[in-house]
């Protein structure tokens, strides 16, 4: 506060006192008077052309008014100056001459503090934007990399489906049924993998109408001996390979419409799809 000026005069005496009374305050006073020079320096602007003139010219005319002040000061002061007076011990009288004025420097530490404040107020609120930027663009990003994350993994889980798909259809062991569309629903059709030896069963979707609500699609095989037995329902879309329940030696399969959750029996009427093992 003493450096920007901004204190009061009882204030600046008070420390200008502890200054000369105590010479690590009065070198740490100068420490930072030259940093505060050192600083207006260094972010001083360049002044308007024509400036330098009209301040000549005020000093100049501060100069005239400061001679003819001293000159009065001088005379007025060998008047009461008494340097041959001696005292009773014949001892000199001291002769007491006035100091010159200091320059005074607080309005420009003021000014200095002023800009230094502007300064650091600039580049606060320039960095705060720069904060706000940076979140912005880490949050897309990470949206981003959300998008990337799903996408790869959607396509990691379709490769892998195809490439159990590529080895059940390319088994030899596998015995693949075609199963077409009855009258009810001529346009349906669907394909059935059974393997002879492990008597496992592959369902896949090729054409099947949406079932109804209430509904949902039931899978039979035909065993010679006891009839239509139940090989699971079927929830799967339209190319993917569904694994059902084994069938130990089938005849045929066949796909009916049933209420949500299966029947016992197939209901006839309700067939959409047919095929006969040709093993």
């Amino acid at each position: 506060m003493y450096i920007s000026g901004l204190l009061s005069i009882e204030e600046m005496r008070d420390v200008e006192l502890k200054a000369c009374q105590n010479v690590e305050v009065k070198n740490e006073l100068e420490l930072m008077q030259s940093a505060l020079e050192r600083f207006i320096l260094k972010h001083s602007l360049e002044p308007k052309a024509g400036i330098k003139e009209q301040i000549l010219k005020a000093i100049k005319s501060d100069s005239a008014t400061t001679t003819n002040s001293a000159t009065l000061s001088s005379e007025n002061h060998k008047l009461f100056e008494q340097p041959n007076k001696k005292t009773n011990n014949n001892i000199q009288a001291p002769i007491v001459h006035p100091m010159a004025p200091k320059k005074n420097l607080y309005p420009l530490f003021a000014a200095a503090s002023i800009i230094l404040l502007a300064v650091i107020t600039g580049l606060t609120l320039y960095f705060f934007n720069q904060y706000n930027q940076s979140k912005e663009q880490i949050a897309d990003l990470k949206e981003q990399q959300s998008n990337v994350d799903m996408l790869v993994n959607n396509l990691q889980s379709e490769v892998k489906r195809n490439e159990e798909k590529l080895k059940i259809v390319t088994d030899a062991n596998m015995v693949k049924v075609t199963m077409k569309g009855t009258e009810k629903s001529p346009e349906s059709m669907a394909m059935v993998y059974w393997n002879k030896d492990t008597k496992a069963v592959y369902f896949e979707v090729k054409v099947l109408p949406a079932a109804p609500g209430e509904k949902q699609y039931q899978l039979w095989f035909i065993d010679p001996k006891r009839g239509p037995v139940n090989a699971g329902m079927i929830s799967g879309t339209t190319g993917e390979m569904i694994k059902m329940f084994d069938a130990p030696d089938p005849a045929a399969f066949a796909v009916t419409l049933e209420p949500r959750g299966g029947s016992k029996s197939p209901t006839l009427n309700e067939m959409v799809v047919i095929g006969t093992v040709h093993s």
